[in-house]
């Protein structure tokens, strides 16, 4: 029983190692503005359910966003927020906030997309509730109001399908505005 117990932590151990490598190895995102804030995860995260999700409201969620959007990234209401992702891999998170509009880029991503977001309480925290993920706030310095969120993806191969992972870049910064754009969507 004690080195079944044993082998089975020494297997999550190598797992986890070998998932560090991976974000290890992903490109390292060299903004072309200095962001307000910059947070790369020091260690990978990953989802439950295949979403991170905020929700600022202050009672019963009133309208949720579409949970399968046409653009398959992300999706917002007001004080909701869904980013998409695939549950069974690692996800290499990347966090930028800006205080104006930071150039888009598209080269190296799969999916790009852009969403209006209003923030009724300057928290800007996507989690995953069943796996205990939660990202730092987007908020420029946990101001409230509108934002424009963009969600950046790509998948990182990693020693086969198998052990691939995904990249992640999420940008926030104050912007007026509800329209989606969809900069690049590579299926």
């Amino acid at each position: 029983m004690r080195a079944a117990k044993a082998k089975q932590d020494q297997e999550i151990a190598a797992m986890q190692t070998d998932s560090q490598a991976m974000c290890d190895a992903t490109p390292r995102h060299r903004p072309r503005i200095k962001p307000a804030r910059a947070i790369r995860m020091k260690e990978p995260q990953w989802t439950d359910y295949g979403v991170l999700q905020t929700y600022e409201g202050d009672g019963e969620e009133e309208t949720e966003p579409d949970m399968d959007p046409g653009n398959g990234l992300v999706s917002s209401a007001d004080g909701i927020l869904a980013v998409m992702t695939y549950s069974d891999f690692d996800l290499c998170v990347t966090l930028e906030t800006y205080a104006r509009r930071p150039p888009v880029e598209t080269k190296g991503w799969d999916k790009v997309v852009e969403v209006g977001y209003h923030s009724p309480g300057g928290a800007i925290v996507l989690y995953d509730s069943l796996s205990g993920t939660e990202l730092p706030n987007l908020a420029l310095n946990g101001r409230k109001g509108h934002y424009r969120i963009r969600v950046h993806y790509a998948w990182f191969p990693w020693r086969g399908e198998a052990q691939s992972g995904q990249r992640l870049l999420i940008m926030a910064y104050p912007g007026k505005g509800d329209k989606e754009i969809v900069h690049r969507n590579r299926k």
